[in-house]
């Protein structure tokens, strides 16, 4: 919970390829309603992403069994600046008793149960994935190639490269967002949500397990085959 430790199910999931423990998921889906809620608030263009949207399609409306953190993107234009959307998320998160760290260069805001740490351990707290934490990636619009696309500076999956050297899709595959049933709560979503998955990770419908060692997966991939869950 935000003033325990890291929970050690959730920081080794993918050293042991064990799920996610039960009392993190609890605190994962808090944590999904409440930045879901804060966007809304402020009127932000936002999305499920990656592998919260993963799940919520192919998990029809849950988090993947090994999820360890809650993806989110935010879209800025005129309206919604970088600065306006900090100071948002910051006074919200100080309100309901969360930690959001900045990273304007990168395009990229975490928003976390724990406080942020003084360098070096600053980033060795999201290296070892042991706390519950939603990461939102910011995008803008943008052409690439003769094409209107929503762009980001970071990579994710096999998102295409734009010509300013970021990564993009093309903006009628998520504008106008549509809703998904999630977490027991509707979530903004991409309007072609599948599309958008198959750029991310081609065939989003076949189990990978991408974030866990190769030994673990392969156990976890026999186990799973034969329905038997290692940790719900």
């Amino acid at each position: 919970g935000k003033w325990t430790p890291p929970c050690p199910f959730n920081l080794y999931v993918n050293r042991l390829g064990l799920n996610t423990a039960p009392c993190c998921r609890e605190h994962l889906k808090e944590l999904s309603h409440h930045v879901a809620t804060c966007l809304s608030e402020m009127g932000v263009v936002h999305w499920l992403e990656g592998g919260t949207l993963l799940g919520a399609v192919r998990e029809r409306g849950a988090l993947l069994d090994w999820e360890d953190d809650v993806d989110m993107s935010v879209l800025l234009d005129g309206d919604m600046t970088w600065e306006r959307l900090a100071a948002g998320l910051a006074e919200r998160g100080a309100r309901d008793g969360y930690f959001v760290d900045l990273f304007e260069r990168t395009g990229f805001i975490s928003i976390s149960f724990d406080p942020p740490k003084r360098w070096p351990f600053r980033w060795e707290r999201n290296r070892l994935r042991g706390e519950i934490r939603a990461d939102i990636a910011i995008y803008r619009q943008a052409i690439s190639h003769g094409e209107a696309v929503l762009e980001r500076r970071s990579y994710k999956g096999a998102m295409p490269a734009t010509e300013s050297g970021g990564y993009g899709v093309p903006r009628e595959i998520v504008l106008p967002t549509s809703t998904i049933p999630f977490l027991d709560g509707d979530f903004a979503c991409p309007n072609q949500s599948e599309a958008y998955l198959r750029m991310l990770y081609g065939d989003f419908k076949k189990v990978e397990y991408t974030y866990v060692d190769a030994g673990p997966a392969k156990a976890r991939s026999r186990i799973d085959a034969v329905g038997d869950p290692l940790v719900r």
